[in-house]
């Protein structure tokens, strides 16, 4: 997966990993970052209780002036994120395990992906289920390695922190194709698979928790592949309020402000220096992570001007601390 302004070469895991697979990106060697997909960092995400329905009219109400977002990690409905962590942290989830795959989810949403499955094969599409519920300890480990190979502030962008994660509710998935095509990367999207789930995967109650260009809002970049277990009431409302991410949906989503100052920042990762603030501006080359650079004062959206070793573009102020 590639950042919008980020090198090829970072490889991101599958939505922070998970279950046998998870376990096995925590204990495997790390010989490269995991890659960020471009947004338009990353990138980690049946039960006892009935989730939430929401009502049309509900959803067309005004905000509360301090919204209060379902906290309760045993109902489908709940909201995790870095800002909205588990409560406790160290939740564990009633489980089942998935047939056929070695990996756990809370009840309902197993027994939901059973049928997404179901009617995916006759569609003629074959899915495979490569992430699902990851524990407080997995989830540690995870980050703890990132962080010893990447730096600290690398590390919050590709793993979360124990107790913040949507895996560790046994709600979240990702998926793959058995084939392996475009695994971890942006162009899932447009895989078989990717399109099958983006279109009919709110029928059975699983929502794209990390929609492209809502890194700011979720915390994470686009990943085609991570979907959540909200409950089909729950989807279809999302899907007729029209909401970008689960945060906009329940009223919030705040994204940082654009670093645009003049001054010197440093890089958070290695950053492709580019002749226009779009993904298509051509790269003029590649800043290393830990450079510093100087900005210019201009800005466009969350990209701003940056002049590096005689050298001047365009940056996503996003990552220059």
């Amino acid at each position: 997966m590639e950042f919008d302004d980020m090198t090829p070469g970072h490889k991101r895991p599958a939505a922070c990993g998970a279950a046998a697979f998870a376990l096995a990106m925590v204990l495997a060697p790390l010989s490269a970052p995991p890659a960020l997909a471009a947004p338009a960092p990353a990138a980690a995400h049946g039960e006892a209780h009935l989730q939430l329905a929401v009502s049309p009219a509900a959803v067309a109400a005004p905000l509360a002036k301090k919204p209060n977002p379902p906290r309760d990690p045993a109902k489908a409905n709940v909201l995790v994120n870095k800002r909205y962590p588990l409560v406790p942290k160290k939740y564990v989830p009633r489980l089942a395990s998935v047939p056929g795959t070695g990996i756990r989810l809370q009840p309902p949403a197993a027994k939901a992906y059973k049928k997404l499955v179901a009617a995916a094969r006759k569609d003629g599409v074959n899915i495979k289920l490569t992430s699902g519920y990851r524990s407080y300890a997995v989830q540690k480990g995870l980050l703890e390695k990132y962080t010893r190979a990447y730096g600290s502030a690398y590390a919050k962008r590709i793993a979360a922190a124990p107790g913040t994660s949507e895996h560790q509710t046994g709600l979240a998935i990702d998926v793959g194709n058995h084939s392996r095509a475009c695994a971890l990367q942006a162009c899932f999207a447009s895989t078989k698979v990717g399109s099958w789930m983006a279109r009919n995967a709110p029928k059975y109650g699983f929502i794209l928790r990390y929609p492209k260009g809502m890194e700011a809002v979720t915390g994470y970049n686009y990943e085609p592949w991570h979907f959540r277990y909200v409950g089909t009431a729950t989807a279809k409302s999302v899907s007729r309020a029209k909401a970008k991410t689960l945060e906009h949906y329940y009223g919030v989503a705040s994204s940082p402000k654009a670093t645009t100052a003049k001054g010197t920042k440093k890089t958070t990762a290695n950053l492709n220096l580019r002749r226009s603030p779009s993904l298509g501006g051509g790269i003029i080359k590649t800043v290393s992570w830990g450079s510093t650079v100087w900005l210019t004062g201009k800005k466009s959206g969350t990209w701003v001007q940056t002049s590096h070793q005689g050298s001047t573009g365009w940056m996503s102020s996003q990552y220059l601390r």
